[in-house]
Parts: structure tokens; sequence; C-alpha cells
């Protein structure tokens, strides 16, 4: 063998006509099971769903907090012993979030079970409204409770209410700055909510805070408050009622304070009325 020189092995030529064929052949198998494929997979899943596993046995809501887990399985359009590998869950999401209390639902299969997941929309005021109106954080209107009962949250009262169709939103600058207000009062930092009952906004230039323990008015500007002025406004107010000073009204529009006009019959002088916290 002479230097530099190296064999390749190379196919005899019906050697290589036996390959082409056998990949050809492949290649026409897999293109014949692309193309049956959608008309098999029908057949294999009703097949299927007469096994138990592949069966609605039950549906399992999951999130609620004040819906009732067993009205809102009644509004799935799926019934006992449907194939569960048949289920749209698309279908099931959108009439599961037509129900305005849920602002988002996710649907899961596993054996036997329809797993619906939701995340409910919260009350976070009350509206005057002829009756009381429950709105999210947002401003849309929620549908009334079965039963008729309302969340415990502030009574806003002075707005005007467009509509109280269950769903819309309500829209509206003065509205979105008492929602903000609302939202501040309930941080961690200012923890003032629960103290307050009513939300007064006849006057456009201020609302009026009522406490449903003593009723004491409280004058705020929503559209300048901030979570550190509404902090100095809850340390005043448990300093008044730490000292028990009778209190006729107190006043937190200013920045860096918060003014106290006591009673006339407070233990402060009388040539004292006003105090600055």
């Amino acid at each position: 063998m002479r230097a530099g020189y190296r064999a390749v092995t190379t196919l005899r030529r019906p050697e290589r006509k036996r390959r082409n064929r056998r990949v050809l052949a492949a290649l026409l198998l897999a293109a014949l099971a692309a193309g049956a494929a959608p008309f098999l997979a029908k057949p294999a899943t009703r097949a299927l769903g007469s096994l138990p596993p592949c069966r609605v046995g039950r549906v399992e809501v999951s999130g609620c907090v004040d819906l009732a887990p067993a009205d809102l399985a009644a509004s799935i359009p799926v019934a006992p012993g449907d194939n569960l590998l048949l289920v749209e869950r698309d279908r099931v999401r959108r009439a599961v979030e037509r129900n305005a209390r849920v602002e988002r639902a996710w649907v899961s299969r596993s054996p036997g079970t329809l797993h619906v997941r939701i995340l409910e929309r919260r009350t976070h005021v009350l509206l005057s409204a002829g009756r009381l109106l429950e709105v999210d954080s947002a401003g849309c209107v929620l549908p009334p409770l079965p039963g008729g009962s309302v969340s415990d949250r502030p009574v806003v009262t002075g707005l005007p209410v467009p509509t109280r169709k269950p769903g819309a939103r309500l829209r509206g600058e003065r509205l979105r700055d008492i929602l903000r207000l609302v939202t501040q009062l309930e941080s961690r930092e200012v923890g003032l909510l629960q103290e307050i009952s009513e939300i007064a906004a006849n006057d456009p230039r201020r609302v009026t805070l009522r406490t449903s323990r003593d009723q004491i008015p409280i004058l705020v500007d929503p559209t300048r408050a901030t979570r550190e002025s509404l902090r100095a406004l809850a340390v005043a107010l448990r300093d008044v009622r730490h000292r028990n000073r009778p209190v006729e009204a107190m006043d937190a529009r200013f920045r860096g304070q918060v003014v106290v006009r006591c009673a006339p019959d407070s233990l402060r002088p009388a040539t004292e009325p006003r105090t600055k916290v």
C-alpha cells in the first residue's frame, strides 16, 4: 500500500437502492401517521372517556372567600360523567368569570376531577346609592351576595353613582382618590381603616372620615394624603383616646401636623382649644 492512501468504504448499487427505499418508506409512514392523527384522536379520546379516571367525577372549586363553591360549581357547564378529556377549559373559565365577583379563574384536570381555582374580587368600600353597593379597589360594582350580607367596610356618601349594574366599572377622579385613600388607611403602616365607619364626600375640597367608636369627624384631603400623614393621624387619635380627651373634630389636611379640637368640657384649659401633634 502506497503512503498517504486510505481506503473508503462505498456501497454497491443494490445496497444503495435498498437504503433509499427504506428511507422513502419511513417518510411515507410518518406522513400518513401525521395525516391520520386528527381523525384518530377524537375516537381515541372518546374511547378513553369511558374509563373512570377520564370521566368527570367531581368539580373542585378553590380560592373562594365570600362566594360559596357550590354556587360557582352550579354555573360550570360540566356534568358528572362527562368526558374529562373533552372538557374545554377556556369555556369553563369564561363561564366562571361571568360572575362579576371573580377576577380571574384557572382550570386544570386530574384523574376524575375538574379543578377550578379563582381569584375573588374583594369589597373595598360600600357606596350609598339608595342601597349599599359593594365596590372593589378598581371601582367594579360587585353583585350582592346570596342572603343579602355585606362586607364590613366604610360607607362612602355624597358621590354620584351613574349605574348600579353588577360588573360595571365606576370611573371618576373623585372616586379614584377615595379608593386610594382607603388603601392607605388599610396599609400596615397606618392601620386606621377599622376605626372608620363612614367617608362623607359631599365637599369637593375634602372628605370627612367618621370614626365608628365615638363618631369623631376627621377632615382629610384625599388628593394630598400620604401614608406618613395618615400615620400621624392614627398616632394623634390613639393619643387623645389614651388621655380620655373628648374630641369635637380633627383636621389632617395640613402637611406635617394634625389639628385636634377638644370639647369644652375637656381636661385641657379652655384657653387652649386646639392641640397640634
